[in-house]
């Protein structure tokens, strides 16, 4: 039997229908506040390298506007910063994080600032602007006094307002994509809005200092005739005597690395631990012939001669690695004074090396030997310049010159050495009786090892004594001595009677 269905009551329906619908609404409002933002609108995670203890970035904002806990700048870390200063060209604000200047490309004094750290230097730190939280008026920055230049200032006319032409030489270290650097007279001159290495600019000077000034475009055309040539602001070095690097001088250099400042125009050699800064070679491990142009204590600047490179080791690879230390001065009365790094001159193959006999030959410069690169032939006289001087020799590459037809100076005759001191023993020497003149009796204890047929030795009190005409070994002969020496005396066999003996 079917029993009748009951009819729901209208309380019934309703809740059926209001719980789902309440249920739906809980949900979207629990998910709308697990989903409150936070202060920080998206947490990132940088590895950092090295950094104990703050590893990774969380994404959270360190504070760096209180003084009493200082935090560290760390690369790719968000920081509240408060900026209370600008850069000297006005494109950025600084503000302190761990104590470090932080530049901030934008800032103005007074904000405070959310910034996120792109580059961590020894000195400075780099960051760019994320958010401004709040700024204030700062009073006027306190302008530093006008510069004034000294007497005899060579950029004395690069004061603000000043208009000229310059040539943009390097890109701005700091700020490369906005300025260029040129110089004048020897100053820095920072130019803003002018990019392009070569760029000959006209320019209004906006501020000067002491070894640098600000400028910027004035929008006219550049001139096209020459740019007046810096005033030296230094006076001319001049290396000591002997010193082969010198303004002029042409040598061979091997490139052994690319300069730092212009990797694409020059190269760098070393000289006996001088650095040289070659115009116009950069291939590292290429010989270049080259004349020296300017020469500082510590560097010197030389550009290529167009001449061919020879072969002969180069004065920079010897085993000291320092020729400067070891340059030869010749002294008063030298007849080879003029043979000096550097000197051209005519000379005669005399012989072959016999170090290099297919690679150089020797000649003699009044009384010098010469060792010439590249001349093997004997009895060619060639022209030489002199790479390097010595006390007894010197070395010589060609000049490419042709040789002249005139007579060589004949070498001046040095003058005999002086003879030697006689050795005076002293009083209280236990051999001071062995001396020029007197006859002592000795025992020959062995044969002379330079002259065993002709003459023995013996000893008398501790001295050697050489005796001519005395071979027998035992035997003991009257010896007359003909010379004393510190550690050794000479003598004849004589007959005459003795007449000088030991101390008692």
């Amino acid at each position: 039997m079917n029993t009748p269905a009951t009819p729901q009551s209208p309380l019934r329906m309703v809740m059926l229908i209001t719980l789902p619908i309440v249920g739906i609404l809980l949900a979207i409002i629990i998910a709308l506040v697990m989903r409150k933002p936070h202060d920080n609108a998206r947490v990132t995670v940088v590895v950092t390298d090295g950094q104990p203890g703050l590893d990774v970035n969380t994404g959270a904002i360190l504070d760096a506007t209180v003084t009493d806990q200082p935090v560290l700048p760390r690369v790719g870390y968000r920081y509240k910063v408060f900026v209370d200063d600008e850069s000297d060209d006005r494109s950025s604000g600084i503000a302190k994080i761990g104590g470090r200047a932080t530049f901030i490309p934008g800032a103005r004094r007074g904000q405070t600032a959310i910034v996120d750290v792109t580059r961590v230097r020894d000195r400075a730190v780099d960051a760019i602007m994320v958010k401004v939280l709040s700024e204030v008026a700062l009073p006027p920055k306190v302008l530093r006094p006008a510069f004034v230049p000294q007497p005899g200032d060579s950029a004395a006319h690069v004061m603000p307002g000043a208009e000229m032409d310059v040539v943009i030489t390097e890109a701005s270290e700091r700020n490369p994509d906005t300025e260029g650097v040129a110089k004048v007279s020897g100053l820095v001159v920072f130019v803003r809005g002018a990019t392009q290495i070569g760029e000959r600019v006209n320019v209004r000077i906006t501020e000067r200092r002491e070894k640098m000034a600000f400028a910027m475009l004035t929008g006219k055309p550049a001139g096209t005739e020459p740019l007046p040539a810096a005033t030296p602001d230094r006076p001319a070095y001049v290396p000591p005597p002997g010193d082969p690097v010198v303004v002029g001088a042409e040598m061979d250099v091997q490139i052994t690395e690319a300069s730092e400042k212009n990797p694409d125009t020059e190269g760098v050699a070393r000289i006996g631990g001088l650095v040289v800064f070659v115009k116009g070679v950069t291939a590292i491990g290429e010989r270049v012939n080259v004349r020296i142009v300017e020469r500082r204590p510590k560097s010197a600047f030389a550009e290529p001669t167009g001449k061919p490179a020879g072969a002969a080791p180069l004065a920079s690879q010897g085993t000291t690695g320092d020729i400067l230390r070891r340059a030869f001065t010749p002294k008063a009365g030298d007849p080879a004074g003029h043979v000096i790094a550097g000197a051209e001159m005519d000379v005669v193959i005399t012989e072959a090396s016999q170090q290099r006999p297919g690679q150089e030959g020797v000649a003699k410069v009044a009384g010098l030997v010469v060792f010439v690169d590249g001349a093997t032939t004997i009895g060619e006289r060639v022209n030489v310049r002199i790479t390097a001087r010595r006390e007894r020799m010197a070395f010589a590459e060609l000049t490419g010159k042709p040789a002249g037809t005139e007579p060589l100076p004949a070498a001046a005759p040095s003058a005999p050495p002086p003879p030697p001191r006689p050795y005076v023993p002293p009083a209280d020497d236990a051999t001071a009786f062995i001396v020029p003149g007197a006859v002592i009796s000795a025992t020959i204890s062995e044969a002379s090892e330079k002259n065993p047929e002709t003459e023995g030795v013996a000893r008398v009190a501790g001295l050697v004594v050489s005796v001519k005409g005395a071979t027998t070994i035992g035997e003991t002969v009257n010896v007359r001595i003909t010379e004393r020496r510190r550690s050794m005396a000479l003598g004849e066999k004589t007959t005459d009677a003795v007449t000088a003996h030991p101390a008692d």
